[in-house]
This record gives structure tokens, sequence and C-alpha cells, in this order.
């Protein structure tokens, strides 16, 4: 994440007028959440989230939600350590 510093507008009508400290901004720095995955889940089942290491057979599943009835959504999200 990014914070901004905060950028004063004097000519800028304040919405609460008692607030006297700066607002700072933050946002992300890596597109992850425009690069998401999202699925319509139509009906009830397990969701789960899979990673497969490149050259290793050992693979990490992870169980995210059991969805009952009529299903849901699900959104998948990424970041690197680069």
């Amino acid at each position: 994440t990014v914070f901004r510093e905060p950028i004063i507008c004097k000519n800028v009508p304040k919405l609460v007028p008692g607030w006297t400290k700066p607002i700072c901004i933050g946002r992300h720095a890596f597109g992850d959440q425009y690069r998401a995955t999202d699925a319509v889940i139509k009906g009830a089942g397990k969701l789960k989230l899979v990673f497969v290491p490149e050259g290793k057979d050992e693979t990490t599943e992870l169980e995210v939600y059991n969805f009952t009835g009529a299903g849901g959504v699900a959104l998948s999200m990424y970041n690197t350590d680069e």
C-alpha cells in the first residue's frame, strides 16, 4: 500500500465541519485487486484454493468456504514479494 501526503484545499467545503485533521489516502501499489478472479457459485459445495508449486508434487489445498443452498460469489486475489 502506498500512502500519499495530505492535500489541503482551502476552497473545498468540508463535509464534516468540525474535522480539523488531514485525511491520508492509501492505495494499492500493485494491481492485485484489478487482476483478481471472481466466480458466481451456483449451488451448494466446497470452495477450495489450491497452490501447485513448480517442480514439486506437493500441493497446498485450503478449504475456503462450504456453500449451502443457493450458493454465492467467490473472489481470489494475489500479490507478490517482488
